[in-house]
């Protein structure tokens, strides 16, 4: 199965009754290629209250960076995912497959292999990501930017062109959450994969912010999302929770999958 996703993960927490506003949102937008066609790119970012929100089409994954508490909404179901769970069953269920696997006689293991097109996940095969700096520099509006390689399994996926945090006017408050928040999907996405999935996020320069994105299929540009506008304060707090009327996804479901 190929993997190709901007892993992000989203938080939520309890919406308190006074008002409060987020420090800073960025708005982005495809510019080349297909919203549909092409999968999500990252439409909004928003830091605020030591909380972080990322959109992404039909999908908004939030984080409390100070609690570790991550939920991800689903716009278009009316859902919400708790991410703890799915992580604890993810992991439970990947250590029980490992369990299995491994005692399977060589050519019973094989023979899985082979109907799955190769390794078995999580059975001695590794997903290796990797982000680096490629040495170009462009201009993105009025942001110089430096442009890191993504690649799955040495297989180009995407360039992000990065500019200084500091440039994007960026709070220190802010940039510390942001921080917070990448050390969290670190950790998250290790546990969830049971090892198998190393996190890019870990090659992730802290001090930089994304703008302009260009996802590769094949070695070729297929879209490029830009950041557009970048604002400060004036985000409800209602921004950072579930919405009113949305229900929680069935885990359970999931793990029986």
């Amino acid at each position: 199965m190929r993997v190709r996703c901007v892993l992000s993960v989203a938080i939520l927490g309890c919406v308190a009754c006074v008002p409060a506003f987020a420090d800073f949102r960025a708005e982005f937008a495809v510019v080349k290629g297909s919203q549909k066609a092409e999968g999500p790119g990252m439409s909004r970012l928003e830091l605020g209250d030591g909380k972080m929100r990322m959109d992404a089409d039909n999908v908004s994954m939030l984080m409390d960076a100070g609690t570790g508490k991550m939920t991800v909404l689903m716009h278009d179901k009316h859902q919400y995912m708790d991410m703890q769970k799915i992580v604890e069953t993810a992991s439970a269920a990947m250590a029980t497959a490992n369990a299995a696997l491994a005692n399977l006689p060589p050519e019973q293991r094989a023979m899985i292999e082979q109907r799955m097109g190769g390794k078995i996940p999580g059975v001695g095969a590794k997903t290796d990501v990797s982000i680096t700096p490629t040495g170009t520099r462009e201009r993105v509006g009025k942001f110089d930017c430096e442009v890191y390689r993504s690649q799955i399994n040495g297989e180009h996926i995407e360039d992000v062109c990065l500019a200084n945090v500091a440039d994007a006017g960026i709070s220190g408050a802010d940039q510390a959450t942001l921080r917070r928040a990448f050390d969290q999907m670190k950790a998250m996405t290790d546990k969830m994969s049971n090892g198998m999935f190393h996190s890019p996020l870990r090659t992730m320069p802290t001090d930089k912010f994304p703008v302009r994105m260009t996802r590769y299929d094949d070695g070729k540009p297929v879209q490029v999302v830009e950041l557009k506008s970048l604002t400060t304060g004036g985000v409800p707090a209602s921004d950072f929770a579930i919405p009113a009327g949305y229900t929680e996804a069935d885990v359970g479901s999931m793990r029986r999958r």
